[in-house]
C-alpha cells in the first residue's frame, strides 16, 4: 500500500512540474531582405557559427573547429537580425560538402592567389591603356564614377552597355577583356581593395603602379649584380 501511495504521489508530482514549467520562447528568425549569387571563391572562417539557413535560427557548426578548412562561398544574403541590425551572410561549404551553412561575412578571410590577381590587375590596366582616346576617356569616366555603384554586377552591366556603343573592333575586344576579368576576378580584387566597389579602380591603378616600380627596382638591382 505504501509503495502504491508513493508511486501515485511521485506520478502526480511529475505532472505538476510539467504543468507549471514556464514556456521557453522559440528562437526568433532573422528577416532575409535580399539574396544574390556569388562567383564561387575560397575563404577561411576565423570565428563564428555556421547556420542552417539565412534565418539564423539553428547553428550547425562552430567555425573554431575548422581553422584550416577551405570554404567556398556561392551565395550572399542581406538580413535584418533580431536586434534590428543589418548584416550580410555568405553560404559556404567545404570541399567535400560535409560542412556547410551560412556565416557572417566578417568572419571570412578571402584566400588570395597573388600571382593570379596581379595578372588580372595588369590585364585590366593594359586593356584600358590600349583603348583609343575617346573610348579610353569613356571607360575612365565610368570607373571614376564607380562610387555610385553598390555591386559589381552594376559595373559589369555598365560596361556591357558601353560596348554596345563602340564600333571599333579592337576596342570592343579590349572592353570584352575588361568585362571577362571583372566577372572572373572582380570580387577578389574588391576584397583586396578594402571590400568596396568604389575602391576597385583606385586600388587597381595604385597596385599596378607599385608593381611597375617594384619591377624597375628589381631590374636595377639585377644590373648592379650582373657585372660581379
Amino acid at each position: 500500500m505504501k509503495k502504491l501511495v508513493i508511486t501515485i504521489l511521485t506520478f502526480g508530482f511529475g505532472w505538476a512540474l510539467l504543468a507549471f514549467q514556464p514556456n521557453i520562447p522559440a528562437v526568433r528568425a532573422a528577416t532575409v531582405i535580399s539574396t544574390s549569387q556569388l562567383a564561387k571563391a575560397p575563404y577561411h572562417a576565423v570565428s563564428g557559427y555556421l547556420y542552417q539557413s539565412a534565418a539564423l535560427k539553428k547553428r550547425l557548426h562552430n567555425a573554431d573547429h575548422y581553422p584550416l578548412t577551405v570554404f567556398y562561398a556561392d551565395r550572399a544574403a542581406t538580413v535584418r537580425k533580431t536586434n534590428g541590425n543589418r548584416a550580410v551572410y555568405y553560404r559556404v561549404t567545404n570541399g567535400n560538402h560535409r560542412v556547410h551553412g551560412w556565416i557572417w561575412r566578417g568572419y571570412l578571410v578571402r584566400i588570395i592567389n597573388v600571382q593570379k590577381q596581379r595578372a588580372a590587375i595588369n590585364r585590366l590596366v593594359s586593356s584600358i591603356d590600349r583603348l583609343s582616346s575617346p573610348n579610353k576617356n569613356h571607360v575612365l569616366s565610368l570607373l571614376q564614377s564607380i562610387g555610385r555603384h553598390d555591386v559589381l554586377a552594376d559595373l559589369i552591366k555598365d560596361f556591357n552597355q558601353l560596348s554596345d556603343k563602340i564600333s571599333d573592333n579592337n576596342d570592343l575586344q579590349k572592353i570584352q577583356t575588361i568585362i571577362d576579368t571583372l566577372k572572373s576576378d572582380g570580387q577578389t580584387l574588391i576584397a583586396i581593395f578594402n571590400n568596396g566597389v568604389n575602391k576597385l579602380y583606385t586600388g587597381v591603378i595604385a597596385l599596378h603602379h607599385f608593381n611597375e616600380l617594384a619591377f624597375s627596382l628589381a631590374n636595377g638591382l639585377l644590373k648592379l649584380v650582373a657585372p660581379l
